[in-house]
């Protein structure tokens, strides 16, 4: 009687380091990719805040770990990403103090000059998530401004929620 070995089957990624997927060809490396799978719902939190992504139609999903991941150093960056197949890029920041909202606007600007810009890595759609403890009654001037330039000058919807932050993936 002959020993069968059991083949362990590989998932068949859509998403794969090639010139259709720039982001995740510049950016594959498992030690900051989180998952990459076609769960129906992903979710990332920290100090508190969460951000959940609800993807019902199961498309595939990469979740990287971008402070202390893709990028380290002193420099100011978003927590999250999460890539679809669909070209889609979610650069999620969680921020528990309530007064740091300009600080989570100017964490984007940077990640995406850093992971976008610098590196030729463009995304068909890109889109910016804060997650805030408590979202402010009025936004200061520069707080206005930074909001207009990441919206005009990268073709990016930036979303804020409090504490916890849901959505649906189109």
């Amino acid at each position: 009687m002959k020993n069968k070995k059991t083949k362990i089957e590989t998932p068949q990624y859509k998403i794969v380091a090639s010139e259709n997927f720039p982001f995740f060809n510049a950016y594959h490396d498992d030690a900051y990719i989180l998952s990459h799978d076609c769960r129906s719902m992903v979710a990332v939190s920290e100090e508190g805040m969460k951000y959940i992504l609800d993807n019902q139609s199961r498309k595939e999903i990469v979740v990287y770990r971008i402070d202390k991941g893709i990028i380290s150093g002193a420099v100011e960056k978003c927590d999250f990403g999460i890539y679809t197949e669909n070209d889609i890029l979610f650069l999620i920041e969680l921020k528990s103090p309530e007064r740091e909202y300009g600080k989570a606007l100017q964490q984007i600007i940077n990640t995406i000059e850093i992971l976008i810009k610098s590196h030729n890595s463009p995304v068909s759609n890109l889109n910016a998530r804060i997650v805030i403890h408590k979202y402010p009654n009025t936004l200061t001037a520069k707080e206005r401004k930074l909001e207009n330039y990441i919206i005009s000058n990268y073709h990016c919807d930036l979303q804020h929620g409090t504490k916890t932050m849901t959505e649906v993936l189109p």
